[in-house]
């Protein structure tokens, strides 16, 4: 038998409790580092919810101030974001308690200014836009915004810094093709093709005529819808469904393009009348460099010209060389200013007293004058080419319901004020005539100088007669009052009214009746009768219907008479000068563009309130004297745009002696080929349920048969407002003008900036904003 020693069993049980001992501690370290992992992932997962709302704080700060920046552009342009940034205004644009309790534990920096956040501009920044504006370049100022937020009730108070970069940027309004500020239609009639960007800042409507083929060849968009149907508003009937052909992307509700012109302290700034103020002359007081001043094409022109009651013609060098300080003498001016040639305006059935401006001449002048230049030298930088490129006109003789025509002379000054109870004659005043006026009526209509037009209302009496009223003596429609009569005869013609019916009675004759003395079918009434050897039937009378005509006979006519005209007396004119006049009643201000087909050396754009006639060729020769006409190609062209309450063109054929109210045959405006080479800024009258607005095809207004003609035009056609002088509505075909062979084409130049017309405005375009997370103390990315 084998024994075991005692001390070796004592040795195995220590090893056993060893084991256990050292399993119990794993057990423990395993447990603590459970709890450990537990824990630490408690606090990650604390420390992760803390950053993700303190980044999305710091997101709000940088939001906040970029809406208040987006807004600024919008309302009132870059210029007046850059001096609000300098002036510190965005930086402090944090959440605050008072925007909502949730911001009362949040501490706002930039970098390390507290509450407050970092904006900064980083410069100006060139780029392509994207679709529905494909390829159109925008250039503005490019914002960084930096804002680092810290909750300091939480356990960590971790801090975290978003930044967020975003562009300003401004499209050239003149990269459009076609830009509508409102409701577009594009109906053609005959073939048509539009190889630009097209955008409506409203709704867009396409309805080419039945056969018509109209091509979009690049991108079109609408901020409301795009419809291929005619507009509501549209009251037309023609031949629809034509093909309408998309090379490039529709796309509507899109957000606006606006101009920030500023106009428009409510920030409305695609009301029209906003847009419209750009071409207004300034009030008094108006800071040229303020938000609102420095949107009006007033002040950014090379030269002003203003024509006031008398005919005095003012010419200065613009707002922007030197404050309007240079002044251009009367017999420079005269060189390429004069205000004959006045003519008719058939669409808006009214005279048109006219200023016109030949830039041929213009050119001349300018490229050969020394203080003009000196001036525009000096002031613009443009040193080595100061030629005029921009002209504001103003045609500032209307200022009361009277328009003085006057023939220039010189004048001398009565310091005597005088009243006389008649019109003065030539030579015994200095317009504008003021009056005193007393309401007055009369029988007849008065004499010229005894009133101030338009002669107010008429009193009407009603009368009647039983003939027709003579023309003259009467207002409105004629009515009728009828009597209903009886006759066996059809009444006289002019006798009765309506339609004439017939009564009928059963008459019974022994004889047959007459032919028209009865209606429908003769009956006979027969008696049997034998005769010895025959028996037969005698006939004892004939039945039938008698006529007789019912009618309204006409017992009079019933009228309004006209017994007397109210209208405004003269009673007295005040006076103070001695000029020579001409009196007229009424006329529309127009500014006359000729000889233009060679413009100054850096081009020219034209800027007015008043509606603006281009006559003849329009930019289509360099200064090398190289250039076509008749054709798309614009290698020649310089710069150029016109902006006007309305835009006509005449053709090189114009003779405003053929334009009389009293020759209104449009035989005797026979058009001629042209070419126009321009962009376009000016007023519409808009489709109304009653009328036609005309649509893009009618864009350009015509006063001349262009029947067999044609029209090239290379440019930008821009839409911003409703017509405000020239608001009469488009006339048809026909009478006021035929349409040309329409050649028209986007000018490819204005795609490169440089090549731009002067004082050409831009739309806001607002890049994408660009977000990212910064390390906090961050102050530029």
């Amino acid at each position: 038998m084998k024994t075991i020693p005692l001390q070796t069993g004592a040795r195995e049980k220590a090893w056993a409790l060893l084991i256990v001992m050292g399993l119990a501690g794993v057990a423990v370290l395993l447990v603590a580092s459970i709890m450990s992992w537990s824990n630490e992932n408690s606090n990650v997962t604390a420390r992760n919810s803390e950053y993700f709302a303190t980044t999305y704080a710091a997101e709000s700060a940088a939001a906040k101030a970029f809406a208040a920046i987006v807004q600024d552009d919008l309302n009132y342009g870059t210029g007046f974001v850059q001096t609000k940034n300098a002036a510190g205004a965005y930086t402090s644009l944090i959440p605050t308690p008072t925007d909502s309790s949730y911001w009362t534990n949040y501490l706002f920096t930039g970098g390390s200014t507290a509450n407050s956040m970092l904006v900064n501009c980083v410069g100006q920044v060139t780029n392509i836009a994207g679709t529905p504006y494909s390829g159109l370049q925008y250039v503005g100022p490019s914002y960084e915004i930096i804002a680092t937020a810290q909750n300091t009730n939480t356990l960590y108070k971790i801090k975290a810094t978003i930044g967020q970069q975003v562009t300003l940027g401004q499209i050239p309004i003149f990269q459009f093709a076609i830009f509508y500020n409102d409701t577009m239609e594009i109906d053609p009639g005959a073939a048509m093709t539009i190889n630009g960007v097209v955008h409506g800042n409203t709704n867009v409507y396409i309805d080419p005529n039945s056969g018509v083929s109209l091509v979009f060849g690049t991108d079109i968009s609408a901020s409301g819808t795009l419809n291929l149907s005619q507009n509501p508003l549209d009251p037309s009937s023609r031949p629809s469904n034509g093909v309408a052909t998309f090379d490039g992307n529709q796309t509507a509700y899109v957000n606006p393009l606006v101009l920030p012109v500023g106009t428009n302290v409510s920030g409305n700034v695609s009301n029209q009348n906003s847009v419209y103020a750009i071409l207004q002359v300034p009030p008094p007081g108006e800071n040229a460099n303020g938000t609102v001043g420095s949107n009006r094409l007033y002040n950014l022109a090379d030269m002003i010209v203003t024509i006031s009651n008398g005919n005095a013609i003012t010419v200065t060098s613009g707002v922007i060389i030197n404050n309007a300080a240079t002044t251009v003498s009367n017999s420079d001016w005269a060189k390429f200013i004069n205000t004959n040639g006045n003519f008719f305006n058939m669409r808006d059935d009214t005279e048109v007293s006219t200023i016109n401006i030949d830039v041929g001449n213009l050119r001349k002048w300018s490229a050969s004058n020394t203080y003009f230049r000196t001036a525009i030298a000096a002031s613009s930088g443009r040193s080595l080419m100061p030629d005029v490129q921009s002209v504001y006109i103003v045609d500032q003789r209307f200022l009361s319901n009277t328009i003085i025509i006057t023939n220039i002379s010189s004048y001398t000054t009565n310091t005597t004020v005088t009243t006389t109870p008649s019109y003065p004659v030539a030579n015994t005043y200095f317009p504008p005539v003021t009056t005193n006026t007393t309401q007055t009526t009369g029988p007849t209509y008065p004499t010229n100088g005894q009133y101030v037009p338009p002669v107010e209302t008429t009193n009407t009496t009603s009368t009647t007669t039983t003939t027709h009223p003579a023309g003259g003596t009467y207002i409105g429609s004629i009515t009728t009052n009828t009597v209903g009569t009886n006759s066996v005869n059809y009444p006289a013609g002019g006798t009765y009214s309506g339609s004439v019916t017939t009564n009928t009675s059963y008459v019974t004759n022994t004889s047959l009746p007459s032919p028209g003395t009865y209606t429908g079918t003769i009956t006979t009434n027969k008696s049997h009768n034998i005769v010895t050897g025959y028996s037969y039937y005698q006939i004892n009378g004939y039945t039938y219907n008698l006529i007789e005509y019912t009618y309204n006979m006409i017992s009079g006519y019933i009228y309004n008479g006209i017994t007397g005209y109210t209208y405004p007396l003269i009673t007295g004119v005040t006076t103070n000068y001695t000029y020579i006049t001409n009196y007229t009643e009424y006329a529309e201000p127009g500014i006359v563009l000729t000889n233009g087909g060679q413009l100054p050396s850096n081009g020219l754009s034209v800027a007015t309130p008043d509606p603006l006639y281009i006559v003849g060729n329009w930019n289509c020769t360099n200064n090398a004297g190289q250039g076509m006409v008749q054709t798309y190609n614009v290698q020649d062209t310089l710069p150029s745009a016109v902006y006007a309450d309305a835009v006509t063109v005449l053709s090189p054929a114009w003779n405003p002696n053929n334009s009389s109210s009293s020759n209104s045959s449009i035989t005797t405006r026979a058009a001629a080929n042209d070419t126009v080479n321009a962009a376009i800024l000016t007023g519409i009258v808009p489709s109304n349920g009653t009328t036609y607005s005309g649509g893009v095809e009618n864009f350009p207004r015509f006063q001349e048969d262009w029947g067999g003609a044609t029209f090239y035009y290379n440019g930008s056609m821009v839409e911003m407002f409703t017509s405000q002088i020239a608001n009469y509505p488009w006339p048809g075909t026909g009478v006021v003008y035929n349409p040309p062979t329409r050649c028209w084409a986007y000018d490819t130049n204005f795609n490169n900036p440089a090549n731009l017309p002067p004082m050409f405005p831009r739309a806001d375009y607002i890049s994408p904003p660009v977000w990212t997370t910064l390390t906090p103390g961050t102050t530029s990315f």
